[in-house]
């Protein structure tokens, strides 16, 4: 079968194509959850939230894309939630330490905050000083491209073309940061 037959298969309910689909997918899904230094029950929860959610919306698939596009497109969004769900569970954590220890004293989460400070100005080191002070002004001060144009002087297209430079940058150094940093960014 070609590609807009078993898309078609899918959408239409068939639970055969859906399973070969699965078959065909499952290792290449896990695998791309495992490269993005998730653990491997982790790895397999989200692999199998990917096939849920493809196939509780699969009527909604594409016959204009590719199935491998798609399913990659879907295994990128759960990861991103996941990272999310991820990193409001540390900010609460640390919202929660910080009450419960409120006299300055050091926190088990606030070790994990200052060990991703410490990794994130190393990833940044490289960066150009007008690339390094627009990322630090959108991750560590959390102003909006709109706000740096503004600080900086320069246009909102030139911040947005200086934040893709140094995504590609960071990119180069640790690929496993770009998605913390997409996080930061489009949070």
């Amino acid at each position: 079968m070609d590609q807009l037959t078993d898309i078609l298969s899918i959408k239409k309910g068939d639970e055969k194509a859906f399973v070969a689909m699965y078959e065909q997918f499952n290792g290449k899904v896990f695998n791309f959850f495992i490269k993005r230094r998730c653990v491997p029950e982790v790895a397999k929860d989200l692999t199998q939230q990917c096939f849920i959610r493809i196939h509780h919306y699969r009527e909604s698939l594409s016959e204009h894309h590719p199935l491998e596009k798609q399913v990659y497109i879907i295994a990128r969004s759960i990861l991103i939630n996941h990272i999310r769900q991820e990193n409001r569970k540390k900010a609460r954590e640390l919202q929660y330490s910080k009450e419960q220890y409120p006299g300055g004293e050091t926190a088990p989460a606030a070790t994990s905050q200052f060990e991703i400070n410490d990794y994130f100005e190393k990833l940044t080191v490289r960066l150009s000083p007008t690339l390094k002070r627009i990322v630090m002004l959108k991750v560590q001060k959390g102003l909006s491209n709109k706000e740096i144009a503004e600080t900086l002087s320069i246009s909102v297209k030139t911040v947005e073309n200086h934040i893709t430079k140094a995504n590609h940058q960071m990119r180069q150094v640790s690929s496993g940061l770009l998605i913390f940093l997409l996080i930061l960014l489009n949070a």
